[in-house]
């Protein structure tokens, strides 16, 4: 049994996932993380991570032999990373991770058809090669962020969305983000700027969901219902650090008067 001696004490996230759509800045947050940096490349885009000065990547090709190269290569990032090697370890993303899995319980299962992938097998084997590998990435001792694609689930009836969730397949767009400190949801908006209202200036400005949005149930563990975070954060971690500390301050305050 662990006592509590800190009330205070909270420490800076190391498990985080990031949700969105493609375009809505998930690989430029995890680009920002503490060096040096390992990225376990699924969407084979790690063009994304080219202002990363410390960075090493593995990719690997869409067979049940990619799947070997990676378990090979997850040895490998798992022990340096104990080792102290690595700051931060990143899965870009875990919707190509879980398609990676689907390839390798396809060869497993001598029985497969030509009609695709059989829920009540397929899917079954790849929720147990998926879910100890998550375990075994949560529990190294640096920072973890995965990255995920976005699913929207609708009536097929009525056409209505049911649901907005982690692109991973059956009950691991459930369980998976459970396994997480926090989970963010990405996007963007478009700002206009400048005096000239006949040609403004347009950017785009990527930003991270904190809280529930609609029918997405992004989350965080530290914010609580205190809301130590923003509902909207930069989609930058060392900004994402200091906000924490002001959180940490905000919630020693509020101790010490009570």
């Amino acid at each position: 049994m662990a006592i509590r001696k800190d009330r205070d004490e909270v420490t800076p996230p190391k498990t985080i996932m990031v949700v969105g759509n493609r375009g809505k800045g998930k690989s430029t947050f995890a680009a920002t993380a503490p060096q040096p940096m390992h990225v376990f490349d699924f969407d084979h885009k790690i063009q994304s991570y080219r202002t990363v000065e410390e960075l090493s990547y593995s990719n690997y090709p869409l067979s049940s032999l990619g799947w070997a190269e990676f378990e090979k290569d997850f040895r490998e990032v798992s022990k340096l990373a104990k080792e102290g090697e690595y700051k931060t370890v990143v899965i870009d993303s875990a919707t190509s991770f879980t398609d990676l899995a689907m390839e390798r319980a396809l060869q497993l299962d001598p029985t497969r058809d030509m009609n695709g992938p059989q829920w009540n097998i397929h899917y079954k084997i790849v929720r147990n090669l998926i879910e100890p590998k998550y375990r075994q990435l949560l529990s190294l001792p640096c920072t973890i962020i995965v990255i995920c694609h976005l699913e929207i689930k609708t009536d097929q009836k009525s056409g209505a969305t049911l649901a907005i969730q982690p692109l991973l397949g059956g009950q691991l767009a459930i369980k998976i983000p459970g396994y997480f400190e926090e989970v963010y949801l990405a996007n963007s908006r478009t700002i206009t700027t400048g005096k000239d209202t006949k040609t403004p200036k347009k950017t785009t400005q990527y930003y991270l969901k904190t809280v529930p949005q609609g029918l997405f149930e992004a989350r965080s563990t530290f914010s609580g219902k205190e809301n130590l975070l923003p509902e909207e954060i930069p989609n930058d971690y060392p900004t994402l650090l200091s906000l924490y500390k002001k959180g940490v301050d905000a919630l020693s305050q509020k101790t010490k008067t009570k």
